[in-house]
């Protein structure tokens, strides 16, 4: 006779100590979600040319991607594009890092700490192109100037710094867009006559029926930055340098980047607030100049000519 083997019962403290480690498990997971709330690398680049509105994704997920692989987990970054500077303002919360223009740093530098700003070390210009109807600032009509500026409003940056007080800069001149590139669709339509673009983005831009009208002044070129001036000296020159090791694919001006201070944007915001205007250098005098020669005095002559009297004849 085969005798069976009972198996044992499963009592309710059994049952109990398995439900609470599931909730354990479940209470740990939420706990771990909490605690490590999303942190963003924020995109906000109105004024850099892309073809396709995801690249600027794209630039984003690249460096992020970059500065996990050099600095771990601390900045497991996810990236996400802003259209406008309160949209960017709503999520402060969770942004950790802000890629964005030199004159969005400047107007902002009280709270922002700069990092790194693209390129080798130069600088870069903002360029008016316009139509072949256009041959002067004073002839851009209502709304006849397009752009895509990361400041607003824009009135003061583009009168003091861009124009350096040569053009008056009325609300009934400007007309805004989200991008360059929807600034050169309205350029293209012929609904704008001009249309503000970095130097560095002709190349990308097809401008062949555009003639550059004006020149601004050097700026800085796109610039990361920390929301916060209270970062570790240390992890700064950390940051700094994973930053430098940067090799970008997704943007031709947007490949490498080079360690910043606050001077130059401390410089541009000194300009954005105060009205100039361009005017020829004065001569420059040095400290002790040369004395001027004095008046040289009546001298005699070597040659003593005899004083005679004449009088007139009868």
């Amino acid at each position: 006779m085969t005798r069976q083997i009972r198996q044992p019962r499963t009592t309710w403290l059994t049952r109990l100590t398995r439900l609470l480690s599931v909730l354990g498990v479940i209470l740990g997971l939420s706990h771990a979600a909490w605690a490590a709330p999303e942190r963003v690398l924020a995109v906000y680049l109105p004024g850099i040319y892309f073809a396709q509105l995801e690249r600027k994704l794209d630039l984003g997920s690249e460096l992020a991607a970059h500065l996990h692989k050099k600095l771990g987990d601390k900045y497991h970054l996810s990236a996400r594009v802003y259209v406008s500077a309160d949209a960017m303002d709503a999520d402060a919360g969770r942004i950790a890092m802000i890629l964005t223009e030199s004159p969005y740093v400047a107007a902002n530098l009280q709270k922002l700490l700069p990092l790194a700003a693209a390129g080798s070390g130069s600088d870069t210009r903002l360029l008016v192109l316009a139509t072949a109807a256009v041959r002067s600032l004073t002839d851009l009509r209502r709304g006849g100037l397009v752009y895509a500026s990361p400041v607003e409003p824009p009135q003061a940056f583009l009168e003091h710094f861009v124009f350096e007080g040569e053009l008056a800069i009325g609300k009934d001149m400007l007309q805004s867009a989200r991008d360059v590139a929807s600034a050169l669709s309205l350029l293209s339509v012929q609904k704008a006559q001009a249309v503000l673009l970095y130097e560095d983005n002709l190349a990308s831009v097809r401008a062949t029926n555009l003639r550059t009208l004006y020149r601004s002044e050097l700026l800085p070129r796109p610039t990361v930055v920390l929301p916060g001036k209270t970062v570790d000296p240390a992890e700064q020159q950390k940051l700094r340098e994973a930053l430098a090791s940067f090799r970008g694919q997704v943007h031709p001006d947007l490949q490498t980047f080079h360690a910043v201070t606050d001077a130059p944007y401390q410089k541009l915001r000194d300009r954005m607030q105060q009205k100039s205007r361009r005017l020829p250098k004065l001569l420059e005098l040095t400290d002790d100049p040369p004395p001027l020669p004095m008046p040289r005095g009546n001298l005699p002559s070597p040659v003593q000519v005899p004083l005679k009297a004449f009088t007139p004849a009868d």
